[in-house]
């Protein structure tokens, strides 16, 4: 590099910088096209120089190169902003985005998808800066950090809204329902993946309106309304299957799977999760293996196999540390107190729950603070720790409860007014 500043004018070094990011940038694309095939491409210049951009045969190539050159093109964005190469500089890290098999913490994407939208705004690019907004959007509430998300999407909406882009639209009302349900506002949310499914189905993209069907689905097994999350995760289920998408058929199997288990299908239940994380693990995606570890761990608990859920969460949990996804590391640990519970060892699941609790408490997770409470209160109980304690927690669980009218939430409130009263 001394040499090259040294020897080489200023125009051969920055055709020489163009050269290699666009190399890196049209690599990405084609990498995304076997990632994520469904999602939207990028319209790019075409590349310069002699050496073309690398082709993939099919999906696992892909992914061997994106994980090798993440670090790469990490800094590929850094050194597209600094050179004040704008079009390159917001276009690597909304490629990256979707071909990236998401193994490693968010973070490291979101201060190249900052750098990105900063050079879209720079360039005064409308249909650029909603893009990277969504992708944002996206990463701030898998950070669980809703209020950062929904104002990224809502800009992203307006926007999308004054280009007329439909599709666009239509996939920002599903990406701000989506925040909505992590917050547990499940009336919005479920409203939201309506209307992106309609406007999907009227755009004739079936491939999305599968995607906010198997959302839906979601939201109504969330507020315990069994007989219409079945419905329609089975509709999800099947539109994943026609289209041969993979990914859309382990979450539909997922959300199946947890929904048989609520239903007395516990067998039907823990074969639907093992469907599903085997098509996690052969998309080598540790979002979804370590959320999808999840579903087994309760399926396998709902068989009768306490040890073989035990490490199903450990697992989960040392990928959601690896992650940095710190809600649902706590939620394996509260399923690891569960199984506890189940070999009748109340002390050990006690201090699984009482780490939970913690964790969502810090997130500001009401709703999973309450149920991890009330599952500490019976830890205690069974471990003869002294009443108070135990109606302590109950007591702060029902107050955290307040505001969540679903059917869920109602039930589980009624359940437990009736332990406080039987004590």
């Amino acid at each position: 590099m001394e040499q090259a500043h040294l020897e080489e004018p200023p125009a051969e070094r920055e055709a020489a910088l163009r050269r290699v990011l666009g190399w890196y940038l049209h690599t990405a694309d084609a990498a995304q096209g076997r990632i994520q095939p469904t999602a939207p491409r990028l319209r790019l210049e075409p590349l310069d120089g002699d050496a073309p951009a690398l082709s993939f045969p099919d999906y696992n190539t892909a992914v061997d190169w994106a994980m090798r050159e993440h670090a790469n093109l990490l800094r590929a964005t850094r050194a597209a902003e600094a050179a004040r190469l704008d079009r390159i500089a917001w276009q690597l890290p909304a490629v990256h985005w979707n071909a990236w098999a998401r193994s490693g913490p968010l973070t490291e994407w979101m201060a190249a998808g900052e750098a990105g939208l900063r050079a879209a705004r720079r360039l005064d690019d409308r249909a650029a800066t909603a893009c990277l907004l969504d992708q944002l959007g996206k990463a701030h509430g898998q950070r669980q950090s809703p209020a950062a998300s929904l104002a990224c999407h809502r800009e992203a909406l307006a926007l999308r809204q004054q280009l007329g882009d439909r599709e666009g639209e239509a996939a920002t009302v599903n990406a701000i329902a989506l925040t909505h349900l992590r917050s547990r506002q499940l009336a919005d949310a479920a409203a939201g993946f309506r209307k992106a499914a309609t406007a999907f189905r009227r755009l004739g993209n079936a491939q999305w309106e599968a995607v906010a069907l198997s959302n839906l689905a979601v939201a109504h097994h969330r507020a315990g309304r069994l007989p219409e999350a079945a419905d329609t995760v089975r509709q999800a289920l099947d539109a994943h299957r026609g289209l041969g998408s993979a990914r859309g058929e382990g979450n539909a199997l997922r959300v199946l799977s947890d929904i048989q288990r609520e239903s007395g299908e516990p067998e039907a239940a823990l074969r639907s999760a093992q469907s599903a994380l085997e098509i996690a693990l052969d998309l080598r995606n540790h979002v979804l293996e370590g959320y999808w570890l999840l579903t087994l761990g309760d399926a396998q608990r709902a068989n009768d196999r306490p040890a073989d859920a035990l490490t199903s969460y450990h697992r989960s949990a040392v990928l959601h540390r690896r992650l940095g996804d710190r809600a649902r590391e706590a939620l394996a640990w509260h399923g690891t107190g569960l199984a506890h519970q189940e070999f009748e060892r109340p002390a050990e699941a006690a201090d699984f729950h009482r780490q939970a609790v913690v964790t969502f408490h810090e997130l500001g997770d009401p709703w999973h603070e309450a149920v991890v409470l009330e599952a500490l209160a019976a830890a205690l109980a069974d471990a003869g720790e002294p009443s108070a304690q135990v109606h302590r927690h109950r007591t702060e669980a029902l107050r955290l409860l307040v505001g969540f009218g679903d059917p869920r939430a109602v039930r589980l409130r009624e359940d437990i007014r009736r332990r406080l009263t039987d004590r």
